[in-house]
């Protein structure tokens, strides 16, 4: 699994750190990665993320930006976008593999709309909003994707 925002330093690796946290004793069959379609190439993620994913209790502090390339692309069975922008940009460089490509929130949770905005260069508490609705966003990942492993389990109250 491949999360994709801009920069790679803020939201993708938040959503990457998030996933691997809470996706742990799932038995769910994916890795998360993330990378940026326009990176800061081996940035380490924003201080305030950092301190975010701190107050989740998330350690994202190995993180160093990439590039998303095809190769990230082909390694991916699901590429999930922070915004439709990123989600259209990665339609048109890797078309191909379009159907693989979503934006979180819609892929997560149904929704539309003008996706995860980017917290940089604002201040700590839209860091600490954005990981919040990242979590959000990721938990009914998960449920989905548990949904999907096992049909035949028991409904959703």
């Amino acid at each position: 699994m491949l999360f994709v925002c801009t920069a790679n330093i803020c939201r993708s690796p938040m959503a990457a750190g998030i996933f691997e946290a809470l996706s742990g004793d799932s038995g769910l069959p994916f890795e998360a990665r993330s990378a940026g379609t326009a990176a800061l190439v081996g940035e380490p993620a924003a201080p305030e993320a950092l301190r975010a994913m701190e107050e989740l209790g998330i350690d994202i502090s190995a993180h160093r930006a990439r590039q998303v390339d095809r190769a990230a692309i082909m390694a991916s069975d699901l590429v999930l976008a922070m915004t439709p922008r990123h989600r259209e940009t990665l339609h048109k460089n890797f078309e191909e593999y379009r159907a693989r490509i979503h934006t979180l929130p819609e892929f997560a949770a149904g929704e539309t709309g003008g996706g995860i905005a980017d917290p940089y260069g604002y201040p700590f508490g839209v860091y600490r909003s954005s990981a919040r609705e990242i979590l959000r966003y990721v938990e009914a990942l998960l449920k989905r994707l548990e949904r999907e492993r096992d049909p035949d389990g028991p409904p959703e109250p």
